[in-house]
């Protein structure tokens, strides 16, 4: 390890927290917010348990049975233009708050001890939540055993560093790698951007590699080139690859028809 990197691993970080806008606010059930509305609490069950499966994964994988309202942390930047992200633009790019790792994991365990239902699972999302992954050890180890760390990859974000991968691959992490597109036409269509399959095929890669536990999830996927991808994905690391993958098709929230409307409305102004 160079002598700069440890010297970085060593100084605390100080993440990028973006505050709920009011956008999502209208999705929100406002007793998930947190006082403050930095962070709040999401029910995964809350669209009936199919939308988000992590809790039934964690528990085949690890035996540990989570609670499904998770305690979810929004970081600010996204590497992605995704029309359908219910964060919206400017739950993504608007001003960040400052946190230390100290300072997430008191929001953490505070709100765990005021809520009597066991919150024990940390979402670090995004955004793009991995563009911090190289910081990710920290807040892990700061958190403990006693909370189920849980973030997103999608590959495309640069390339991971194999310390970083060794550090994030502890028995109380579970990732979830999303997968915005089976073609590159999929992926501009899905993100409004192009994709470098070099970076996305070495990440996934070094994943297996490194034995980082993760499932994956595609979201709206071209479903005509979707099976052709999976079979990819077999040929090259097994057919477990695609244990507990799921396909997440989109829903329309409240945020984003307000944020279009509100855009819509900006560019008649201007015309």
């Amino acid at each position: 390890m160079e002598v700069g990197e440890l010297i970085m691993r060593q100084t605390p970080y100080n993440w990028k927290v973006v505050p709920l806008c009011a956008e999502q606010l209208m999705d929100i059930d406002p007793k998930d917010v947190i006082p403050g509305n930095v962070f709040r609490l999401c029910d995964v069950y809350k669209s009936g348990g199919g939308y988000d499966k992590f809790p039934l994964i964690c528990e085949k994988r690890t035996g540990r049975k989570t609670n499904p309202r998770q305690f979810v942390v929004q970081l600010y930047g996204c590497h992605l233009q995704c029309s359908y992200c219910y964060v919206t633009p400017s739950g993504i790019w608007n001003k960040p708050l400052v946190y230390t790792t100290d300072g997430l994991a008191k929001a953490f365990f505070t709100t765990r001890k005021l809520k009597s239902d066991h919150i024990d699972v940390f979402h670090l999302m995004g955004g793009s939540p991995a563009l911090y992954i190289d910081h990710w050890p920290e807040l892990i180890d700061r958190l403990g055993n006693e909370a189920v760390f849980h973030s997103d990859l999608l590959l495309t974000e640069g390339i991971y560093k194999k310390e970083v991968l060794e550090d994030i691959a502890k028995p109380n992490c579970l990732y979830a790698v999303n997968i915005k597109g089976v073609t590159s036409e999929d992926y501009k269509h899905n993100t409004n951007c192009e994709i470098d399959w070099n970076t996305f095929w070495f990440n996934m890669g070094s994943l297996m590699i490194f034995e980082v536990p993760f499932y994956i999830t595609f979201t709206n996927p071209d479903m005509n080139h979707y099976e052709e991808f999976c079979d990819t994905l077999r040929k090259r690391y097994g057919a477990r690859i695609l244990e507990d993958s799921f396909v997440i098709k989109l829903i329309e929230y409240e945020a984003t028809r307000c944020y279009d409307n509100e855009r819509r409305c900006e560019t008649s102004d201007r015309s």
